[in-house]
Parts: C-alpha cells; structure tokens; sequence
C-alpha cells in the first residue's frame, strides 16, 4: 500500500504541466518585467537628474533617455560633475538590483505576482548597471566619457568586461537557485518540460519588452536592442542547463499558481506602468 501511494505521489510530481497554468505564468510575469522595468528606468534616470541639479547642469529625461542641456565642452563639466552625474545611473540600477536579488532570496514566502517583480527588478537593473556600459561604449556617450576622462587602457575595459560577465552569470545561478526551489520539481522534470516553462515564464516576458511602447524610440528587435541586453542573456543562461543540489535555497516555500491578490497586483502593476509612462511623455525636469 506504501508503495502504491509513493508511486502515486511520483506520478503527480512528474505530470506534465498544464498549459493554461503555463499561460497564467506568463501573464503575471509579463505584467511583472514591464512595470519594473518602467519603474527601474525612472528611478535611475531620476538619480541621474538629481545631480545635475546638484552640479547645476540643466537636464530632462523622458521615454526617449536623458538629456544635458548643456554642451559637453562646457566649462560646468568639471571632473567631479562628469563621474558623478554619469556613474549615478548605473550605480542607482546597481543599489536597486542588489536590494531586490536580496529580497528574491531571504524571502521566505512570496505572492507569484511578488516573486516575478522581485525577479525582474533584479535581472533588468544589473541589466541596467552594467549592461548598458555596452550601450555607452556603442554610442561613444555616458559612461563611455567617463573611461575616457580617467584615461583606462584598453587591457583595463577588457579585463573589467571578463569580470562583469563572471559576476553577471552568478547572479543567474542565483535567480534560478531561487526559481528552483519556488516551483514544483514537475517543472523541472525533464529538458522539453524546463525548456517550455523557462520560455513560457521568462523568455516570452523578457521579449515582450522589445515590443512595448519602447523607451528609445525604436519598438522592434535590432541588433543595438540585443546588444544592450547581453547581460539579460548572461543572466538567464544558467537556467537553462544548470543542475544545482536539492539543498539550495530549502527555506524558500514553493509559490501558489496566481490567487485573488496576484491579479489585484497586476491592476497595480498595469496601472504604475501608465502612471510613469504619462508622466515621462512630456520629460521630467527639476528647476532651481
């Protein structure tokens, strides 16, 4: 009889996942990745903004980016003006990805909705951080001023972008530690099964952000758009072959499919999203 229910119980851990609940994941964390990624970009833009003031340099940003309305050959650019106001962005996302990956990790029990916002704040802002110095180096702007204002060689930038992806696919194990252990092994049952889930839960969703109402005036796939997601790929790479022990992140309870509360959450989450969108259509500026 014991044995019949232990079989029963390995029959019920291994069923196929249905594809509705499949649908329902992909839902909630596509609501999820667009809201924090409004948010991450409003936020790190704002930091930027607010030391311009500081430096008094005037400047906006919107949907578009951020913009100095004063010439970079302008005598207001002093050495501490240029690596504060252009390292404050990056180093914002960095504050916000760190603070979240904590948060996805030491909470012990989390709403689906929760969980995915927590997972998407954290991916998009070390996307931010250390992803968008790619984006910089492309353009010829940003933290690509900074390198060149404190004169790094060539064996410097490389060496650092080693370390930058090392530290970005650590932070993938991370997250999919945290994945793992928040979902019923029947998940993970076998390759197809991760794969579909993966996509499903995490790739679609991440996709979905080429196409929103883009943020640089360009909604689409395009090589720059991939390129300033680079590490996005790095971190979610690990999820996709990565094995780790049953032991990891065992304080993490496993999450509910969407309840009542997820899908008031979604409401917020869309409703946010519009808010900030409407408030940066027009730039955001602060005045003396």
């Amino acid at each position: 009889m014991r044995k019949s229910v232990k079989k029963k119980s390995t029959d019920e851990n291994i069923k196929p996942v249905k594809l509705w609940k499949l649908f329902q994941l992909f839902v909630v964390s596509s609501f999820a990745a667009v809201f924090a990624f409004t948010l991450v970009w409003f936020l790190t833009n704002w930091s930027a903004l607010y030391f311009a003031y500081d430096f008094n340099i005037p400047a906006h940003f919107n949907l578009s980016g951020l913009f100095f309305d004063v010439d970079k050959t302008s005598p207001m650019w002093t050495f501490d003006a240029t690596v504060t106001i252009l390292l404050s962005r990056p180093v914002a996302a960095m504050l916000i990805a760190v603070l979240s990956l904590g948060a996805f990790v030491f909470i012990k029990r989390k709403l689906i909705s929760f969980f995915f916002f927590l997972f998407w704040m954290n991916v998009l802002s070390f996307n931010i951080a250390l992803g968008g110095l790619v984006d910089d180096a492309i353009m010829g702007s940003g933290t690509y001023d900074v390198l060149l204002l404190l004169k790094l060689n060539l064996t410097v930038v490389v060496f650092s972008s080693l370390v930058i992806v090392y530290f970005l696919y650590r932070v993938g194990i991370i997250n999919f530690y945290v994945i793992k252990a928040s979902f019923p092994e029947r998940y993970f049952a076998n390759p197809q099964g991760r794969f579909i889930f993966l996509m499903m839960a995490v790739v679609l969703p991440w996709l979905l952000l080429f196409t929103f109402p883009s943020f640089d005036n360009s909604a689409g796939y395009t090589l720059l758009g991939l390129l300033k997601n680079v590490s996005v790929m790095v971190i979610l790479l690990p999820a996709f072959f990565l094995k780790p022990a049953k032991s990891r992140m065992a304080h993490l309870e496993t999450v509910q499919m969407p309840q009542k509360f997820d899908w008031f959450n979604l409401v917020l989450f869309a409703t946010g999203t519009f808010l900030l969108y409407y408030f940066m259509v027009d730039g955001v500026y602060l005045y003396a």
